[in-house]
């Protein structure tokens, strides 16, 4: 073979390989920007007075569903988890729940998991709240002493309620929620749907 030919086919080798590296480069901050872009549609909180800046590990959290079952955190891995706070006493955790019943059912076959934390001394009002059940897993989290706000949430800083807590499939906090949300809105339909494909 001709040297000349053979040094031809190295160059535009090389320069298709310069070229493909340059593009996956330029595409990765491209995507991470579309998504954090998107999960603007949630207007996260940056920080937490007592869980710091995200994104960072969750804590653990133990509680009771139900059923008397003792049920983790760490037990969904491998999901992307809605970590929610919330009481039938709050006005508007009584108008963010039926949008997350939904999105839990919107991600019912994906790997979604919606763990509401129900600020209640016991499951009299929470069952009451959800008289023919709920799509999401609801844990009690009973306040301590003359709180009204969960021994479990408090320990997240959590003071009023709603809050929410999105974290990933590694178990980490990627965003945090003050307030209520439309959890139906389509954009944060796209947010999480780029979590649950990471």
């Amino acid at each position: 073979m001709d040297p000349r030919k053979l040094v031809g086919y190295v160059l535009v080798a090389a320069l298709v390989g310069v070229l493909a590296v340059s593009y996956v480069r330029a595409v990765r901050p491209a995507t991470a920007r579309e998504k954090t872009s998107t999960c603007g549609a949630l207007a996260p909180t940056a920080t937490s007075p007592v869980l710091g800046t995200f994104p960072r590990p969750a804590p653990e959290v133990t509680a009771q569903d139900y059923t008397g079952k003792m049920v983790s955190l760490s037990a969904y891995r491998g999901r992307v988890v809605l970590l929610n706070f919330w009481a039938s006493w709050c006005p508007p955790c009584v108008q963010e729940v039926p949008s997350m019943d939904a999105l839990q059912r919107t991600f019912a076959r994906a790997p979604f998991t919606i763990l509401a934390l129900a600020s209640e001394p016991s499951w009299d009002k929470v069952r009451g709240f959800f008289p023919s059940g709920s799509s999401m897993t609801v844990l009690l989290d009973p306040p301590a002493g003359d709180e009204n706000i969960g021994a479990l949430s408090l320990s997240y800083g959590t003071r009023q309620l709603p809050e929410t807590y999105v974290i990933d499939k590694r178990g980490h906090i990627r965003y945090y929620i003050v307030n209520q949300r439309d959890w139906t809105e389509p954009r944060v339909l796209q947010c999480l749907r780029a979590l649950i494909d990471e």
